[in-house]
């Protein structure tokens, strides 16, 4: 409410021009996009994606106050538990975790789907898999623009590339699903959001753009 007059919220189009990129390296504009077009306008979107975060802001306009959640400050790892808590008191709305994988990491994922299991808390978890620490090699870059880092290609960022975290999920009894091809990208949305409504927790693990 702004002076007295209560602003009405029309959806905006969920337009995403970007390319849809190769097997392996999802754009992650067009996973994003494809997602919205996917959402309904009273979903949460709980973005903790880090380097991709405003990606997610640019591909996934939220309409409705409360629908786009984010943390203002430090505190990687923040969304598991936030998402749960979120869903815990909104059991009617769909909850969907963005992050990236190092930051899934960060998230105690184990206990956060065994959690959900126990209390039946279904949340999707998105895991925009960039396969490092994209943060780590821009801040290195920052200090050393021509640095030994640069040129060896080495910037300790790099983390496991053959992880499936799909399986996490299928461990703690959830809903999980591996995507490295554009063209699949859609149908695992929508089967990973299927699973979610009907009261099991899902995780879409997208191999993205690397870092």
């Amino acid at each position: 409410m702004v002076s007295g007059v209560v602003r009405s919220f029309r959806p905006l189009p969920v337009v995403c021009t970007a390319a849809p990129g190769v097997v392996g390296q999802i754009n992650p504009n067009f996973l994003c996009a494809a997602l919205a077009k996917a959402l309904k306008p009273s979903d949460i979107v709980l973005n903790e994606a880090i380097r991709n975060g405003g990606v997610v802001a640019q591909q996934m306009p939220r309409t409705q106050p409360g629908t786009l959640v984010g943390l203002a400050g430090g505190g990687l790892g923040f969304s598991g538990g936030m998402a749960l808590g979120l869903k815990l008191a909104m059991p009617e709305r769909t909850v969907v975790q963005i992050v990236g994988d190092g930051t899934f990491y960060f998230s105690n994922p184990q206990s956060t789907l065994a959690v959900s299991r126990h209390y039946k808390l279904p949340v999707l978890t998105v895991v925009l898999d960039n396969s490092g620490w994209a943060a780590v090699k821009e801040a290195t870059l920052r200090v050393y623009p021509d640095g030994e880092a640069k040129a060896g290609s080495e910037f300790g960022a790099t983390l496991a590339p053959d992880m499936d975290f799909s399986k996490v999920a299928e461990a703690a009894g959830a809903h999980g699903e591996l995507v490295s091809d554009p063209a699949a990208a859609e149908d695992a949305i929508a089967r990973c959001l299927d699973a979610v409504r009907s009261g099991r927790s899902a995780v879409l693990h997208a191999k993205v753009t690397k870092l």
